[in-house]
């Protein structure tokens, strides 16, 4: 079983630091960040550029934010299992702004996940992420239904400029396309990541969010969607996804509101940057 030397090393001695920012610190030093820059397989126009760094004054202060909301009062207790996509359980995070230094592992043998606080002895297991985080929740959902994961992201946002997946029992590579939203003219498609943007002034969407799109119905305009730590409610439906947005097109252009049907407002969405996907 072949892991990506990133993932297959992650420091524990980081634990701290990587709890802190819940797998989601930009690097200041990642050529990708700049805004407007021209990637490779994108999809339509208005590539949203990344948000500014935190300074040394937010971290601290979101370190201990992260650390004090996980006791409580939760949505829903830690761990509590709120729904199943094809194959993928997704347990709750308590509250959103919650960060516990635990780590998910994955045995792509048995399809058995781990929650660990040290690094493991067995080789076999593939780090999946932060615990119950949405990042963490995507490379779950894509080890267990299209055998790939992605690297080191730093913050959810990130998952849009990424370049390519690897296989993690092959180590093949494959590559990654984005679609804009708004300006897209490939549709949303089952298996897609959908990547919220990050809003640093907004200490529920600081770190934007992901998303796997388990379901499409452009009939009725609706995207069904499987995450962790969106909410941390029960799924609306269980054994099948966690809820649905609205899917609009446009004279050949694919838009997505965080709206549900029937919704017009909704005054705790965020902005939906876009969706990444495989290209084969």
């Amino acid at each position: 079983m072949i892991v990506t030397a990133r993932l297959k090393s992650l420091s524990f001695v980081l634990l701290g630091l990587l709890a802190l920012l819940a797998g989601f610190w930009w690097s200041a030093s990642n050529p990708q960040q700049e805004a407007g820059a021209s990637l490779p397989l994108t999809d339509g126009v208005g590539l949203i550029g990344p948000p500014r760094s935190f300074s040394p004054t937010e971290a601290a202060t979101m370190f201990a934010d992260s650390r004090k909301a996980c006791e409580g009062p939760c949505v829903t207790p830690f761990g509590t299992v709120l729904g199943v996509a094809d194959g993928a359980e997704a347990r709750s995070n308590c509250t959103s702004r919650c960060v516990l230094p635990k780590r998910g592992f994955l045995d792509l043998e048995s399809g058995a996940y781990s929650v660990l606080e040290e690094a493991p002895e067995d080789t076999g297991l593939v780090y999946v992420g932060i615990t119950y985080q949405c990042v963490g929740y995507a490379r779950y959902w894509w080890m267990m239904n299209l055998s790939l994961t992605f690297g080191d992201v730093d913050d959810a946002h990130q998952i849009l400029y990424l370049t390519e997946a690897t296989n993690p029992r092959t180590g093949e590579t494959v590559a990654l396309g984005r679609s804009v939203n708004g300006s897209a003219e490939r549709p949303p498609q089952r298996g897609d990541l959908l990547v919220y943007a990050a809003d640093r002034d907004d200490p529920e969407w600081r770190f934007g969010h992901v998303a796997v799109i388990v379901g499409v119905d452009p009939e009725r305009g609706l995207v069904s969607v499987a995450e962790e730590n969106y909410d941390n409610r029960p799924w609306w439906n269980p054994e099948a996804f966690a809820r649905q947005i609205r899917l609009f097109e446009i004279n050949g252009r694919y838009t997505l509101l965080d709206l549900s049907e029937g919704e017009t407002r909704n005054p705790d969405g965020g902005q939906i940057a876009g969706w990444i996907y495989p290209v084969r």
